[in-house]
């Protein structure tokens, strides 16, 4: 559709009725600017925006245009006179359209556009150098028109509207050599650059860059705001999250927010001036964008390896280039380390600081080289060499080029072996290999005579005959095999070696080698005499006989040579027999002497309540005991007075006796008792002597205290020494109770209660506004509080240390306390203006006794001062330290609005020399006062102070309206009179 066909009057009636609907919905949701609350845009600053639905009026537009679509209006006032242009670039495919009008009109009375465009074209628009056109209309007329020509001091509204039913953001750019009204460029106003946050980007145009670490965190705005404004007074600096809210000033961000790097955020600045607020530069904003950049980064270690070799060392390298930081210290890419454990790396770029990476290197475990082998070469021809390692994995490498475990070598030489781990590590083991001596050898014979089949030969006496080779030695086997082996198996005592007919096998060594003979060994037999005795054992005063097996050719070693003797004294007799050829080997027979086994009795020789045990002992091994009561053993259980007899008999039948006398004694009565204690420990300290009335009552009994029972029934001296006061846990005590020679044992059982600990909960530490605080004690029952209470709970109102004492039945528990103090009213006070005009604001400042104070104000604000600018009843509430809370509220009032609506005058002329201005639409409080002034040249005839005054000359016309309040809150306003000199056309009447 063409726009000629879609602004047609009848369309535009037809879509009008259809949008007024939409707008319905638009105006609750957008709420976008209308003329009267026009965007003031100052120091021909950019605009970025995205129009959506209308205002709160769909205004009269006039001119080229009909009504309201998506539309946005703009305010700006000349500063420097001059030519005006503007480009305005959509940034999708839809039909921007746009009007300005003025000088110095009103929203209420705006006349026709002095520019105006609704061209369809989907394409940039605005005012250029070359256009001479001042206006187009709907359907694809030219979308730019003729600059214009501006003086300072005069004040336009540029209308902008997107047409099309899709929403596109448009940007625009001024130009032209005119400058607009603007705070930021008055170095009296702002006397410092304002400095732009962050990073330039890539382009001019492109928004400011804030490095963040991460894709998205918390930040907050307002610490951007001093370096923004650099020290320049009177300037405020607020945040948003659209290019729409930062134009109309809507939701500014005013606390920390998540922040992300797929957003463009916007600050705007904007001035109050102190001494006016009223002034129309208050208004203006200088908006720019914001971009957060992740500036985050990793740190990766690349190692040469993980495990350290012997002497060896291993090469870190980060895989960041600078900005590095080592657990050792270094800030290298890389580093060489030589000790194993974690190290550890952190990166940064001036900006994020890496997360930690760490690497463990781990030290090769020695593998323990060994070569196992006969080093010498002897008679053979080679021998074998094995290396052996511990772990597994490992691989061998030998000197002669072999890989394998084990080698075989046949000539004299170093050999050397190289491991080598799965981790690449080098372990070498080396062995020397030579050539032996071979000692000469021969087989050789012994002879002995012997009274059995064997005798006790000396095969040393063999060794002249073996080898006459000088430096060797003799080792003699009775197995061929360990001997070829060289083993220790070996003959323990070869100078006295028992055999019978028998092949001995003799290694012979030198230093270097070996060589095995035999060594052969004969028996020529003689029967050995044998000795018997009548009996083997001396009694004490006796006599023994020993008699030879052998009628004649005896030998006795007392010289005797009879086939008996008598012997009356303990001792080794040997016997030897000859048959004229061989003589035996000696034979002996001990007899023993036996000395008097001087029997004991020992016991209890006193009968108490128990029987008592004699016990027999008599030197010497293998007695045995028989007593008078035909009882055996060395042990007797008596219960009755009498004499009671043993005889010990040795194990040679030898009889001795002995005998001792048992009477009767006195017994203790008792019984066993218990100590119990409460103690805040599984131990406590025990009077032992305080169970004693408890244990006997018997007169003159003696008391002693043991660990052990077995101690106490032995009645040694491991007593307890010090039962007064005796530190224990629960245990059992062994009491031995003596009267004169009989006692008893009784147990005593130490018992410990641990004491109950109770704990107080308090409703609060602190009497806030003399508020009662509640102490509750952790048990239901068995309480007494300090003040006398035994309840489980109390209430207090009067600051002090509150005590605790609980009872289980058992024990009493130690006092516990809670210490309550009051709190001190800080005697909250506001201060500050209650009462203020329209569009300005006001501090309440809070005060409050003592330090360590917070505030919290209705509003929201959480310091001591709060700015409002709308009336209402302000509360802040004070918290102290010790977290009592305070409040204190004011009430503010704004003053009433005043409205400046003055209609447009009329012109002087020669037929009216002078007009009446006419303000009578101002809307103003009861006994506001009025005051007109007249600039430019104009002139006020009468009625200066009244809403109608009469004027008689071309020029400015100011109203001021001042509010009868205290505040005296003003509002001014402004018409511009015209006069028109030209004379009327002359009638001529014939």
């Amino acid at each position: 559709m063409s726009d000629c066909v879609k602004k047609h009057p009848l369309f535009i009636m037809l879509k009008k009725l259809l949008f007024s609907l939409l707008m319905i919905f638009h105006l609750s949701i957008f709420a976008q600017e209308d003329c009267a609350s026009a965007i003031t845009v100052c120091g021909n600053s950019g605009i970025n925006y995205t129009p959506i639905g209308i205002g709160n009026t769909n205004e009269t537009l006039g001119g080229c245009l009909s009504y309201e679509n998506h539309s946005v209006w703009y305010k700006f006032t000349i500063a420097t006179s001059g030519t005006l242009t503007f480009d305005l670039a959509p940034t999708g495919p839809v039909d921007y359209d746009w009007a300005i009008y003025g000088p110095n009109v009103t929203c209420a009375n705006r006349g026709t556009p002095v520019r105006c465009n609704a061209s369809g074209y989907y394409v940039n628009t605005g005012m250029n150098m070359t256009n001479t056109n001042t206006s187009s209309g709907a359907g694809n007329t030219d979308p730019y028109c003729k600059y214009m020509d501006v003086v300072a001091g005069q004040t336009y509204y540029l209308y902008v509207d997107n047409w099309s039913t899709t929403v596109y953001t448009f940007n625009l750019t001024w130009g032209g050599t005119a400058t607009f009204v603007s705070p930021f460029t008055n170095s009296t106003i702002a006397p410092n650059p304002f400095v732009p946050p962050g990073v330039a980007g890539p382009t001019a145009s492109s928004p400011r860059e804030i490095n963040i670490c991460g894709s998205t965190t918390t930040f907050n705005f307002s610490t951007l705001s001093a370096g923004i404004l650099n020290g320049n007074p009177n300037f405020t600096v607020n945040y948003y999250s659209t290019a729409n809210n930062a134009a109309t000033g809507n939701n500014p961000i005013t606390t920390p927010i998540a922040v992300n790097t797929g957003t463009t955020y916007y600050y705007n600045i904007s001035y109050q001036d102190p001494n006016n607020p009223n002034n129309s530069i208050n208004s203006c904003k200088q908006t720019n964008a914001i971009v957060f950049k992740d500036k985050s980064l990793t740190a990766v270690i690349n190692a040469s390896a993980t495990k350290l070799c012997p002497n060896g060392n291993i090469t870190l390298t980060s895989n960041n280039a600078t900005g590095n930081t080592w657990s050792t210290g270094e800030t290298t890419p890389s580093i060489t380390v030589t000790t194993p454990g974690t190290y550890t790396l952190t990166s940064t770029n001036g900006i994020c600081t890496s997360p930690q990476a760490s690497v463990i290197i781990t030290q090769d475990t020695d593998p323990t080289v060994q070569i196992n082998g006969n080093l010498t070469l002897c008679e053979s021809t080679s021998t074998t060499l094995t290396a052996t390692s511990t772990g597994t994995g490992n691989t061998y490498l030998w000197s002669t080029g072999s890989t394998a475990a084990s080698i075989n070598v046949s000539t004299p030489g170093t050999y050397t072996v190289t491991v080598k781990t799965p981790a690449n590590c080098q372990y070498i083991k080396s062995v020397t290999v030579v050539q032996g001596a071979v000692p000469v050898a021969q087989n050789a014979t012994l002879t002995n005579c012997s009274i059995t089949t064997t005798a006790t030969f000396d095969l040393t006496t063999a060794q002249p005959n073996i080898s006459t080779t000088s430096g060797i030695t003799f080792d003699y086997y009775v197995n061929q095999a360990d001997a070829l082996a060289g083993n220790t198996n070996t003959i323990a005592t070869p100078t006295a070696y028992l055999s019978g007919n028998a092949t001995i096998y003799v290694r012979v060594k030198s230093t270097t080698c070996s060589k095995v003979v035999s060594l052969q060994l004969n028996v020529t037999q003689l029967a050995s005499p044998t000795i018997t005795s009548s009996s083997s054992t001396i009694c004490f005063g006796g006599n023994v006989t020993l008699t030879s097996s052998a009628a004649t050719g005896n030998v006795w070693s007392n010289g005797a040579t009879t086939q008996s003797i008598t012997i009356t004294s303990g001792g080794i007799y040997s016997l030897t027999t000859s048959n004229g050829i061989c003589t035996t080997t000696p034979v002996s027979f001990t007899v023993t002497a036996e000395s008097d086994p001087n029997p004991q009795i020992s016991g209890n020789l006193i009968v108490c309540g128990n029987p008592t045990t004699l016990t027999a002992t008599s030197n010497g091994t293998g007695n045995t005991y028989t007593w008078s009561t035909g009882a055996t053993g060395n042990t007797l259980s008596v219960s009755t007075p009498g004499t009671y007899t043993v005889t010990v008999k040795t194990p040679a039948n030898c009889q001795y006796t002995k005998s001792v006398t048992v009477t009767q004694g006195a017994v203790p009565i008792v019984q066993n008792s218990s100590l119990s204690l409460c103690s805040n420990t599984n131990t406590a300290t025990f009077n032992l002597t305080s169970s004693q009335p408890n244990i006997s009552a018997t007169s003159g009994v003696v008391f002693s205290y043991y660990l052990n029972q077995i101690d106490a029934l032995a009645e040694n001296n491991s007593t307890i020494a010090t039962p007064t006061a005796y530190l224990s846990g629960n245990a059992t005590i062994y009491v031995l109770v003596k009267s004169g020679s009989c006692s008893k044992v009784a147990e005593l059982q130490l018992i410990v209660n641990i004491k109950p600990i109770p704990t107080i909960t308090t409703s609060s530490n602190v009497i806030c506004n003399n508020i009662p605080v509640t102490l509750t004690s952790s048990s239901a029952t068995g309480n007494t509080w300090s003040n006398g209470a035994t309840t489980q709970s109390i209430t207090v109102s009067n600051p002090g240390n509150y005590t605790l004492i609980y009872n289980n039945g058992t024990c009493t528990s130690d006092p516990v306390s809670v210490t309550i103090t009051q709190g001190v009213d800080p005697n909250v006070q506001i201060t500050g203006v209650l009462n203020f005009c329209q569009g300005s604001s006001t501090t309440l400042t809070a005060t409050a006794n003592g330090t360590g104070n917070t505030f919290l104000w209705s509003n929201g604000a959480t310091t001591a001062t709060t700015t409002v600018n709308a009336s209402g009843t302000f509360i802040v509430t004070v918290t102290t330290p010790n977290g009592c809370q305070y409040t204190k509220s004011v009430t503010a009032t704004m003053d009433p609005a005043i409205i400046v609506n003055i209609n447009a005058p009329g012109q002087i002329d020669c037929a009216h020399s002078q007009i009446t201005l006419n303000a009578a639409a101002s809307v103003y409080q009861p006994g506001s006062t009025f005051l007109w002034t007249a600039t430019g040249g104009g002139n006020i005839v009468s009625g200066a102070n009244t809403l109608t005054p009469i004027v008689n000359a071309a020029g400015t016309y100011t109203l001021t309206i001042t509010s009868a309040t205290p505040n005296g809150c003003t509002k001014q306003g402004s018409v511009t009179v015209i006069k028109n000199i030209t004379p009327p056309s002359s009638v001529f009447l014939h």
